[in-house]
């Protein structure tokens, strides 16, 4: 998780990065989006390495929205839980208003 950890901290400075360039207004909300989730994804990733969270089927595992890619079925498939269902590229909401909170992980277990 420690090495996760880096590497997503990686990620989220690159977008930082791209974020600080020229861009147009779409694109630099396209990118304020991903920053969100991936600060959202960062902090999950602490938290579980934090915790000790040491294998896949433990409940705070479990309970994190997961997507993979299927090469097979050339989609991703999310996972949370015991339920597994193929992303449908749904509307995000409000990009600019965007946010992740506890409780918005809490809705997608219950949701799901």
């Amino acid at each position: 998780m420690k090495d996760a950890h880096v590497h997503q901290v990686k990620l989220l400075s690159d977008l930082v990065k791209m974020v600080q360039g020229d861009l147009t207004r779409p694109m630099r909300m396209k990118l304020m989006c991903m920053i969100t989730m991936d600060a959202h994804s960062r902090d999950i990733i602490w938290k579980l390495f934090d915790e000790k969270v040491g294998n896949s089927e433990e409940f705070q595992w479990q309970s994190q929205l997961k997507v993979y890619w299927d090469d097979n079925k050339k989609d991703f498939v999310q996972r949370i839980a015991d339920a597994s269902f193929w992303y449908g590229y749904e509307y995000l909401g409000n990009g600019p208003r965007l946010v992740i909170t506890p409780l918005t992980d809490r809705i997608y277990v219950t949701a799901t």
